[in-house]
């Protein structure tokens, strides 16, 4: 009879105790409410309500019994969270948040201690790998040199087809890169402007750094209404710098006649020569150039036609590329002998890795004070040579035969000394404008800013 009974809102609870039972009232809650529950609990049967069946007809042996009269139902428990789901978190404490942030610092210290670990394995890796002293004999007998060393420096890299100037372009990526070698020269193709003058431009590293805008599209070529929203651009440009508020050194002083012109400007080239004594280099750093320079592609073939020449006389050049009507030339020449005389003189004179591997660096300086203009002019030059301590410049003399035998270069060279004797050989008249030397390197590399006084200068 009682699996017959249907239940209804006018049903008495004393028709189905069960119902009563704790772990069925959620469940019954959701057919009736909490406060009307608790009404049918505490009104007691009318006398017009039919009487009651026997409580053992309707439950079975396995029922639970019925809840006593003050029975009180128990009260939802409240999430602190947004939700009220069971899989909620309980909160987090005051240890447990100080142990998570704790883990953002120690995941960058781990960060930083990667990337020094590739930093240190690349720089020994390429440093201190020495040929033997058999490989290093056949370069040549030894001569008087300011440190100690096997073999003089001849001003050309060592033996290189196209194919191991290329890999040998490729091994220098990574190294580059993690010592901010290439930091460097973007900061140094940033910095020049004018016609641009290039010595020993190698393998042409420096090519995709620099502003080609008025290389490819001259100023006079755009329409009148262009070159005064150029005009008007570059002016505000340079406002900002005097004042201040760029990037750039706030000077206060007023804008200069060089200034106004196209090209007076950093990062506004507007001519570019280079030259190099390897046409195993110019090879790769022909393919460079046609990558880097806008349009080039276009006009340029991707392997050149005729073998690349060869020098047969010290003093000639023999351009490689001449393309844009000359505003884009790349020649082969010594740079000891003599720089090319494409024009009288350069806005800015750029060297990286020079003065390192030829036989008169100093003289090699001179050369290009002379062929810079006086006075706005610039010479930049990344070196690397003698650092801070002593102990780095020891190991610098001890590997400089094997660095030599593999880049070409001494690394142990006074720099900022071979600029002081160029300044006393020209009367005084070269002066250092900005000299870095970067801290990570110990003071081995040395970005530097150098200008030509006018005559009568005194400054």
């Amino acid at each position: 009879m009682a699996s017959r009974l249907r239940l209804s809102s006018r049903t008495p609870f004393s028709l189905h105790p069960h119902l009563y039972s704790p772990s069925n009232l959620p469940s019954y809650s959701r057919q009736l409410s909490l406060s009307s529950a608790l009404q049918y609990a505490k009104r007691k049967p009318s006398p017009s309500s039919p009487p009651s069946p026997p409580q053992s007809s309707l439950r079975s042996k396995k029922s639970p019994l019925p809840p006593p009269n003050n029975f009180v139902p128990p009260k939802p428990k409240l999430s602190l969270y947004r939700d009220d789901t069971p899989t909620s978190k309980p909160p987090l404490t005051l240890e447990e948040n100080i142990q998570r942030h704790r883990k953002i610092p120690l995941y960058g210290a781990l960060a930083v201690a990667f990337l020094a670990s590739l930093y240190i394995s690349a720089v020994v890796t390429n440093t201190f790998k020495t040929p033997p002293i058999s490989d290093l004999a056949p370069l040549g007998p030894s001569l008087p040199q300011p440190h100690p060393s096997c073999c003089p420096p001849t001003g050309l890299p060592p033996s290189l087809t196209p194919v191991s100037a290329l890999e040998f372009d490729t091994s220098l990526n990574t190294s580059e890169s993690l010592s901010r070698i290439t930091a460097n020269r973007t900061y140094l193709a940033s910095r020049a402007k004018g016609h641009v003058l290039e010595v020993a431009c190698g393998t042409g590293r420096n090519l995709p750094y620099y502003s080609w805008e008025y290389v490819v599209h001259p100023f006079e070529e755009y329409s009148p209404e262009e070159q005064l929203a150029k005009a008007k651009s570059r002016m505000a440009k340079i406002l900002d710098i005097k004042r201040g508020s760029s990037w750039g050194y706030g000077t206060k002083s007023k804008v200069t006649a060089g200034e106004r012109r196209v090209g007076g400007m950093e990062g506004e080239v507007l001519s570019y020569t280079a030259v190099d004594v390897s046409p195993e280099m110019l090879s790769v750093a022909r393919n460079r150039l046609r990558e880097s320079v806008p349009g080039l592609r276009q006009v340029m073939a991707k392997k050149r036609a005729e073998p690349y020449p060869k020098l047969t006389n010290p003093e000639e050049v023999v351009p490689v590329v001449a393309a844009l009507d000359g505003r884009v030339q790349l020649l082969l020449g010594d740079a000891e002998a003599g720089l090319p005389r494409g024009r009288e003189r350069y806005d800015t004179v750029i060297q990286s890795f020079g003065l390192c591997s030829v036989k008169d660096p100093q003289g090699l300086l001179v050369k290009m004070a002379g062929r810079v203009v006086p006075g706005t002019g610039r010479i930049l030059l990344l070196e690397h040579g003698r650092g801070w301590f002593g102990w780095i410049n020891g190991l610098l003399d001890k590997y400089a035969p094997g660095h030599f035998q593999k880049f070409g270069c001494w690394w142990n060279r006074d720099i900022e000394g071979l600029v002081k004797g160029a300044s006393e050989e020209l009367g005084g008249r070269l002066e250092v404008v900005r000299m870095d030397r970067p801290w990570y390197h110990a003071g081995t590399t040395v970005v530097l800013e150098l200008r030509v006084k006018e005559e009568g200068d005194r400054k």
